[in-house]
């Protein structure tokens, strides 16, 4: 990498293999010298336990519909911004994801999803300048605030029956329907992991894919066994059908796609699971040719220009990207054991998937979906609808976490500012940018 290329680093999801390791994520611990990277799924860990968002975050596109959706904390990452600001406020800063869940909310570009920045000074009431023993102020409890059993955000009451506090009754009512089934609440929350972080491979180091192997590769998890129940899962979702009318997957010609798969391809397809990518304030953020800035995973549903992102509604400055997550994070956040995760469809079939739903954007961005072959749509909308069912489906029946990138732009004065809506508490709220899945 050049001297003027900024590094971009890539996040991935370690497991968390004990409670002494669970206590060294986030904020879980008081020390501050042992936060790196972030964390995936479980409950937020609150960088500032006192002024939480006083009401439970909602879905706004599903409120448009008349549906009310929680918003399910996706992740959070660590990224101190006082160097770069000049901002002694920013020693401290932590941003948190949140995002619809619900099926119809993976194509809306910002409205299903929340991302709050919160930041402290080094001196401050919620964590001692050195390690200390006993040192409990970093937790919501010692400020007399409740969090929510499900979602970890601020409690606005105690059930009596369970006595376990809750956001709002659609919590509630949610873990009085596991305890019925006899289920835990890892059915609705998120798979919890540590996210730990590392410099993105040098383009040389190794070599990109070629577009062939670009157009074969996966950013899904290969299954332990690449020859288990193949035939059974051919015969399920009728690849073959596609293969004939796509020719075999020959790939899509997306040249955002095409760079986004040799992008995760880079040294050799070992950073193919990377789940975020990070790199803030560079000059290149709207460029997607620049090294630095975001990668699309299609050249449509993103923001053209610097007017597409809004500036700070505190402060009025700029916002620029500081990073992305990517779609592999959702097999991470799937609640599944992975040791029984079998791929649904085979790497062939996959291609072919991806080459029909291509072919399919296509002919609707030329108005001329009627020249597809007779029942090519709605076969290839069948087998998407499948293809999420089997691999991302939540234990909601309701709800399928699915989207192509979520990409954040935050304020590059990381500022401070007074705001007169007080729902988010000490957090402010900064701009995501979910841009649609592909299938």
């Amino acid at each position: 990498m050049s001297e003027n290329e900024a590094i971009v680093q890539l996040g991935f999801s370690e497991p968390i293999e004990d409670p002494e390791q669970k206590l060294l994520v986030a904020h879980d611990s008081s020390n501050w010298q042992d936060w790196d990277g972030g964390k995936i799924g479980g409950k937020p860990s609150w960088l500032n336990p006192k002024e939480l968002p006083t009401k439970p975050l909602l879905c706004n596109a599903c409120k448009d519909r008349d549906i009310t959706t929680h918003l399910r904390f996706i992740c959070q990452i660590y990224s101190p911004a006082d160097d770069d600001t000049g901002n002694a406020d920013a020693f401290h800063r932590s941003l948190y994801v949140f995002a619809c869940p619900h099926p119809t909310c993976s194509s809306s570009s910002s409205d299903s999803v929340v991302v709050l920045r919160g930041q402290l000074a080094k001196e401050n009431q919620f964590y001692p300048p050195e390690e200390t023993e006993d040192w409990k102020k970093h937790l919501p409890s010692e400020w007399n605030v409740n969090t929510c059993t499900i979602c970890g955000q601020r409690a606005t009451g105690k059930c009596p029956v369970s006595n376990q506090h809750f956001c709002g009754k659609e919590h509630q009512r949610q873990y009085h329907a596991c305890l019925k089934q006899k289920k835990d609440l890892n059915s609705i929350i998120y798979k919890e992991s540590e996210l730990v972080v590392e410099d993105e491979p040098m383009e040389d180091q190794s070599g990109d894919l070629t577009v062939e192997e670009a157009n074969e590769s996966s950013i899904f998890a290969d299954s332990d066994d690449k020859d288990v129940d193949n035939e059974k899962d051919d015969a399920d979702l009728e690849q073959s059908d596609l293969n004939e009318i796509t020719g075999m997957g020959e790939g899509t010609s997306d040249p955002a796609t095409l760079e986004f798969y040799t992008r995760i391809g880079r040294a050799n397809g070992d950073v193919k699971s990377q789940c975020l990518r990070y790199s803030r304030w560079n000059d290149d953020d709207i460029n997607e040719e620049k090294e630095s800035g975001p990668l699309w995973i299609s050249s449509e549903n993103k923001p053209h220009g610097e007017d597409s992102i809004p500036s700070c509604q505190y402060c009025g400055g700029c916002r620029k990207f500081e990073f992305q997550i990517m779609p592999q994070m959702v097999s991470f956040l799937r609640n599944k054991n992975e040791d029984t995760v079998e791929s649904c469809m085979t790497e062939e079939g996959k291609r072919a998937l991806l080459a029909a739903s291509d072919i399919v954007d296509r002919a609707k961005e030329g108005g001329n979906e009627n020249e597809l072959p007779e029942g090519f749509k709605e076969r290839q909308e069948e087998l998407v609808e499948q293809f999420k069912a089997s691999l991302l489906q939540d234990t909601n029946e309701n709800e399928a976490l699915d989207f192509g990138t979520i990409v954040v732009y935050t304020c590059t004065n990381s500022c401070g500012g007074v705001s007169s809506n007080e729902d988010f508490g000490a957090y402010k709220k900064e701009f995501a940018w979910r841009q649609k899945p592909l299938m």
